[in-house]
């Protein structure tokens, strides 16, 4: 299933993950998405390169999935804009039959 999801307990599948304590601005932020997520070379760390990667995934095999742990002390406005890029790439996505989902959990999620 494609999407964003809030989440009470971690997900079972291997995934990589992130730590939103670390995670407090927008360049650390998109920095560790890149890291993490293995992003092309020419990702340039900003939201519109982000939405860019997500949308084309030719540098991807596989599923897209990532779970960041503690996603409550990310800032309010780094978490919807990371949401809102996510869903939409979500959707399109989901059109082509390609697994791809973010999933956010709370400090108290296990």
């Amino acid at each position: 299933m494609n999407g964003v999801f809030r989440v009470s307990a971690y997900p079972t599948e291997p995934m990589p993950v992130l730590d939103g304590r670390l995670l407090g601005d927008k360049a650390s932020l998109l920095a560790a998405l890149g890291w993490t997520l293995h992003f092309p070379d020419y990702f340039g760390g900003n939201w519109d390169a982000l939405d860019e990667c997500l949308a084309d995934l030719s540098w991807h095999a596989g599923p897209l999935r990532l779970l960041i742990t503690h996603a409550d002390s990310l800032p309010d406005n780094l978490r919807e804009n990371l949401v809102e890029i996510f869903l939409a790439a979500a959707k399109l996505w989901d059109g082509e039959g390609r697994p791809f989902a973010l999933y956010l959990a709370d400090g108290a999620a296990s």
